[in-house]
């Protein structure tokens, strides 16, 4: 019987998880190349679950519950940390959480310390192997305006970054440029009213410092925007899309040089307005954009760099959704991307699928 090779650029559904999630985490377990799901909320109910999908079989594996019940938090996976996620503040049922949670995903052992403060609704970003920084958030009371850093192996607990976060805000992007960086590029974000920011700064993790890049700006203000790291020989950050105001949204993309320093606007764009999508760095060097919007899509898009940035608008994932996670999960051919999760309006999804790269 003749090698049929397997198809690319489609869609497949996959077994559902266990329970629908938004706000949620999703995680590529290095161990396995499984990918773990952990917390999120539908409605009011805040779930402190966690689950496992298994690319070999389609299907989710129920794991251990986390200490407590999290959505709006950030969740990674540091190679310093001996297998270890670390799910880092969210919101719970309590309020605002000041902890950090290190979850073993195939043992489901959990160590717990704490932050500097609590934050929710921040992003967070590996520098190196062994440092973890955490960037803006809100803490129930105020926008928080300050870094918190977790470097393994010289400190038990987080602390605070120094000086304070240029733009104070959340739904900013914090993107690594580059696989051994210890340099990370912040990007708009948003006083969760009518500001929307174009400021843009650098956290250096050898100084554990912000730097302010003052005059380099983003072309409108945006969040909830992706910011994709492509690296040598382009060496530039992907920005796509964005909430520009309450009523507004995005369909630009811009390119941040980090030899220069400097941000430009891309003459293509995006083939609708997007925010709250997804943005997947695949092997050809491509980038995949699903779903998105203030009114939800289940359109994607394949943005090409080395065809001055194209848009080609791919086959649909399976229903509208927003606030969902992507993670890519390599493989002996190309790689899939899994789609999990979000909602749509009141709508939330238990669904999952499987983009074959």
């Amino acid at each position: 019987m003749p090698f049929s090779p397997r198809r690319s650029n489609v869609w497949v559904t996959v077994s559902p998880m266990s329970v629908a999630r938004t706000y949620h985490s999703s995680t590529l377990i290095s161990q396995d190349n499984s990918v773990l799901i952990a917390g999120g909320i539908v409605g009011s109910t805040v779930h402190m679950s966690t689950e496992k999908f298994i690319p070999s079989t389609g299907c989710f594996q129920q794991m251990g519950n986390m200490p407590r019940t999290r959505y709006l938090h950030a969740a990674d996976q540091l190679t310093a940390l001996s297998g270890y996620v670390i799910f880092t503040g969210g919101y719970g049922v309590g309020g605002t959480l000041s902890y950090a949670d290190l979850f073993h995903p195939l043992t489901s052992n959990t160590l717990t310390i704490t932050l500097s403060q609590p934050r929710y609704r921040h992003t967070s970003a590996i520098l190196g192997s062994s440092k973890l920084i955490l960037i803006g958030g809100y803490n129930q009371t105020t926008i928080v305006d300050t870094g918190d850093v977790l470097d393994v192996g010289s400190s038990s607990s987080f602390s605070a970054a120094n000086g304070v976060y240029p733009t104070t805000g959340f739904g900013q992007t914090v993107t690594r440029l580059g696989n051994n960086s210890d340099v990370a590029f912040i990007a708009g974000g948003t006083n969760g009213g009518s500001s929307f920011f174009t400021s843009t700064s650098l956290f250096h993790g050898s100084t554990n410092t912000f730097i302010s890049l003052g005059s380099v700006v983003l072309t409108g203000g945006r969040a909830y925007h992706t910011a994709t790291y492509l690296p040598p020989p382009i060496h530039k950050v992907l920005i796509t899309g964005g909430q520009a105001t309450p009523w507004v949204i995005h369909s630009s993309m811009l390119l941040f040089d980090v030899a220069t320093l400097t941000v430009t606007t891309l003459t293509s764009t995006l083939s609708t307005t997007r925010y709250a999508h997804t943005a997947t760095l695949l092997p050809n060097g491509k980038v995949l954009l699903v779903g998105g919007s203030g009114n939800s899509l289940k359109s994607c898009e394949l943005i090409d760099p080395a065809n001055n940035y194209s848009s080609t608008v791919v086959n649909y994932v399976n229903g509208n959704r927003y606030f969902h996670t992507a993670t890519f999960i390599p493989d002996e051919y190309n790689g899939t991307v899994l789609v999990c999760g979000g909602h749509a309006g009141t709508a939330y999804y238990d669904t999952c699928d499987l983009y074959f790269v």
